[in-house]
Parts: C-alpha cells; structure tokens; sequence
C-alpha cells in the first residue's frame, strides 16, 4: 500500500536506485527488504471502542454501504475486526500461534470462528471504494464491553503503538461517557492519543437531545485528555456521512506515521550509503596499517560503549525500587478512592477485575511516565565514550581522516539510537509487564471472606476489610509483578541500545573490510603496474642500447 504523498511517492520512484547503490557497496538485502515489505505492508489503525451495542458494527456497515458486519453478536465471544482496503477480497482469522484461517462472509457475519481466542484478529480486505479513499487507513471493529478488563487491555497494548487515532463511540441513548469507556479514555490521554467522537443512533432522539448528549460526552471526554477531540460526528442508522466527511482528518497522522515506519528508515539507508562512500573516498590516503589501527580503535569504543550500557543498567536497576514504590503507593490511592465500590462488590459478589485492572494499569502507566522514563533518559543523556583514549596516541598518519571521524561513530550511532529506546518505555506492552494472571489473583483477594460477610450483610465491617485487609493484600501482592515489569522494561530498553549498536558497529566493521579489499585491489594493480613497466623499461633499454650501436657507424 503506497500513500498518494509526496514523501511515498519520492521513496517509490528512487526505491530501484537505492536498491541498486546498496547491492554495489555490498551492504546485506535483509535490511532494504523489510523496509520494502512494510512499504506493500503499510496501515494505520482507528480502533472503534465502545460499550457493546453502542452501534459500531453498524456505523462500519453503513460507511461501507453494504450489511457486511453481523449487529447481532455475542460479546462474550466477538472479536477486532480489521478491515482494509486491497484490490481483492480476502476474508481471514489471524490467529496467534497457526496460520491464518480463510473466513467466508457468511462466517464473519455469524462469527463462526471455532474455538474463541481474544488474541485472535478477524483480517477483512475490500476492494471498496470507500476504504480506498482512506490512503490506506485499517478501521478496527473492536468488541463492546461493559466491565471487564479483557477488552480494555486488548484495546490499548495491541493497538496503541499502531493506531493513529481512536474513534469513541457513543449510543445517543447512553447519554454520557460509561465507567468502561471512560477508563479506556482515561489511560489513553496519559499516552496523548489523539481521539474523535461519534455519537450514534441520533435519528432515535430531537435535535435538542442529540446536540445536547454530544455537548455533555465531548465535555467529558475533554476534561480527561485536556485536549480538543480531532472531531465530533453525529449517525443515523442508516446514515454515516458526517463520520465519512470527518475521516480525512487523519491523513497528516497517518503521514506522519509513514516518516517514522518507512520514511526515516529509508533516510537511515542513505545515510549509512553516504558514510561508506565517503569512507571508501578517503581510504586512498590510507594504508592497510591503518585500516587495521582504525579497526582496534573503533573495537576498543565499541566495548567501551557496552562496558557503560551494562554500568547504566545496573544502575537504573539500583533506582527502580522509587518507581516501584510510587507505583503501588498510587495503586493503593486508587482502590481506596473507590472505597465504597469494592466494598458493595465485596457484598454482592459481583466482578472487580474492571476497577482493580484499571486502577492497576493507571498506576504502572502514570509511574513509568513520571517515575521511570525521566531517569532512563537522564542517564541516556549522559551515555558518552570515556575520556582517555586519545586517537593522537594510536599512532596514526595525520592524514588519516577517518580516524578523526571515528571518535564522532559511537555519538552518530547513539543520536538516532537513544531517542528509539526512549520511545520504547511506552511501547512495551502491558501485556508483557502485568499479565492478566495479576489481576485474577487481586480479584481473588476480595473473594476470600466475602461469604461470611454476604451472609451477616455488615456494610461497616466489610468496608473495614476492605481498607484494612483486602487493599494492603492487593498491593503486597502486585508489588513483585511490578518491580519485575521495571525490570523488564528497563532491561528491555539497554538491550534495545545493545542491539542496535551491534548493527551500527557491523556496518563499520563491513566498511573496513571494503575498503581494505579496495586498498588491496589498488595495491595489486599498482604492482601489476609497476612490473609492467619494469619489464617494458628493460626491453625499450635494450632496444634503445642495440639502436645506440648504430651510433658509431
């Protein structure tokens, strides 16, 4: 999928060139070709969240002017919808450890997809008009929820680093945000994701209670992202004009989703072509000596460099237990303002995971924000080589520029590394850090007792409980998951920097070896050259001396 953008375009029409220039400096395909398969690969996400029924199977339905989603599903058992556009149709389930699974229309209409899976992703490609006109743009049909935390956590950890934006959707008949919808809102203002509303079903209502249902969720859904909505639309049943018209205000998110997947990479490329060029133009300066000195030097950098990524691992390590602490110091803060909610759960046996997920995934999110990220990037910040190697003490010719370019490698190769793994702290998923295994063994806290209390009805008593027993229980428990989430996420994020270092120094390393091939090549023709005219100096000398006899005749 191309994006009909100047920058896409630029990179189409040069693509066969770079390819061409990185197969003559012998860089590895491996690289270009996934930059190449994410260009034919390339969609941005609008995941459609709301309460079940809010109306999103058909607001999609009606976009797309054809009955293609089922509205009457079961939310225990449905699943994201991802439909895009593509010259041919193709209907799939994706699932998460086999190969996809083709679905016929009728099977997404009955979501008749076997054994349920809420990893798994229902994968449809149209040939629509309507998605064309979105430049590439994948709207995601995600399940309706209520309470539970399954969908909430699905909702954010898969989608949030691939979505340009979310789309709200609100049932006019609601009439206000939901507790459900308005947590997912909530953890994504914290990422500062942008979002749009769409307030459904308004031919059910006057215009007055439309306007006035719209005023009230917009005022909502702003007071918790402290930010204008990207847009507000109203639907009828059959109607999605307004949502239609509204839809390209996300052709410059989607753009600038393009400059960081593929435009940025593909800068990356040249620039690693020009660095060998220029390189392999200034090794006819040099020797093999030096290429070999050069080598020892960057060798003794790069371990340099390493030395210091593990220090700083250690010591981010060492300050974890702040953000560990802040963090279940919040977790804590958050179940005790919902005091009364957990104690009239307690009683009537109903689900807490929703309010102790939530609570859960705000603390961890908040914390990593204001806790974990700034000293990370204090201490990246401050990722510098050692001073005490000093290239003048390698003996090198004064001509040798390369060597005074290499001290500058490992501070190039750390400006473009370091912000990437900044970035990375948000995109680790929450899946990976607190597993929903946490949250079940909360929810159990609250289960332990609660029979005894149900039957004596002591309101008091159970609300003493809960402060006292039951939300230290919870925080004790978290805690260790907590600190290894830390761990995970700061180790992750060191070896995000390892990593890529090891490929910069690699293509250094490649460069070397070039330009010692190059020197080596020069070195044997100016040999073969020199034999030449060895050899056609002694037979023109011997020439000349037999002509030179005639001299005396």
């Amino acid at each position: 999928m191309m994006l009909s953008q100047p920058e896409s375009t630029l990179i189409d029409s040069e693509l066969l060139a770079l390819r061409a220039y990185w197969q003559h400096y012998e860089f590895p395909a491996q690289q270009l070709t996934v930059i190449e398969e994410n260009i034919r690969t390339f969609s941005v996400r609008l995941p459609l969240i709301g309460a079940f029924s809010a109306g999103k199977s058909s607001l999609i339905n009606s976009l797309l002017q054809e009955n293609l989603l089922s509205v009457a599903i079961d939310p225990e058992t449905s699943l994201p919808t991802e439909i895009r556009y593509a010259p041919q149709e193709s209907l799939a389930l994706r699932r998460k450890n086999a190969s996809p699974q083709p679905l016929s229309r009728e099977a997404l209409r009955t979501q008749n997809f076997g054994e349920h899976d809420p990893q798994n992703v229902v994968d449809v490609a149209l040939a629509s008009p309507v998605l064309a006109a979105l430049d590439g743009l994948t709207l995601v049909d995600m399940p309706g929820w209520e309470s539970g935390i399954t969908q909430h956590s699905l909702a954010i950890d898969n989608y949030l680093d691939r979505s340009a934006a979310y789309a709200v959707v609100v049932s006019v008949d609601e009439g206000v945000l939901k507790e459900s919808l308005r947590k997912i809102v909530e953890e994504l203002a914290i990422h500062d994701k942008p979002m749009m509303l769409i307030v459904t079903k308004c031919d059910k209502k006057t215009p007055e209670d439309v306007e006035a249902v719209v005023g009230h969720v917009r005022q909502q859904i702003e007071a918790l992202t402290r930010k204008p909505l990207l847009a507000v639309c109203r639907t009828q049943r059959r109607n999605a004009s307004e949502w239609a018209t509204a839809l390209p205000v996300l052709l410059p998110l989607q753009q600038r989703f393009w400059h960081r997947a593929i435009g940025l990479p593909v800068q990356q490329c040249v620039q690693d072509l020009l660095a060998r060029i220029e390189q392999l133009a200034q090794s006819h300066n040099q020797t093999l000596e030096e290429i070999a000195g050069e080598r020892e030097l960057l060798t003794l950098q790069y371990q340099r460099l390493q030395e210091e990524v593990k220090q700083i691992t250690t010591r981010l390590h060492d300050q974890r237990n702040i953000a560990e602490r802040a963090i279940v110091d919040d977790f804590a803060s958050r179940l005790n303002s919902q005091l009364e909610t957990l104690t009239r759960a307690l009683l009537n046996g109903e689900d807490v995971s929703g309010t102790i997920g939530h609570a859960l995934r705000m603390s961890w999110s908040q914390g990593v924000e204001r806790y974990l990220r700034p000293v990370i990037q204090h201490e990246l910040n401050n990722l510098q080589l050692q001073d005490g190697l000093q290239i003048q003490a390698m003996n090198f010719s004064q001509n040798f520029k390369a060597s005074e370019s290499a001290s500058e490698l490992i501070k190039n190769t750390l400006a473009w590394i370091l912000p990437a793994a900044i970035n990375l702290i948000t995109r680790i998923p929450m899946g990976k850090v607190l597993t929903p295994l946490i949250v079940s063994a909360l929810e159990s806290l609250f289960q332990r007792g609660s029979q005894e209390l149900i039957q004596r009805q002591q309101q008091e008593e159970a609300r003493r409980h809960v402060l006292n027993t039951v939300i230290p229980s919870c925080c004790s428990t978290a805690a260790p998951d907590i600190a290894r989430g830390l761990s995970n996420t700061i180790d992750e994020v060191m070896l995000s920097i390892s990593r890529s270092a090891d490929r910069e120094m690699a293509k250094v390393q490649q460069t070397l070896d070039l330009k010692a091939r190059e020197l080596e090549k020069e070195q044997a023709a100016e040999a073969q050259r020199q034999q030449t005219w060895q050899q056609d100096s002694a037979a023109l000398k011997q020439l000349l001396a037999r002509l030179q006899e005639f001299n005396h005749e």
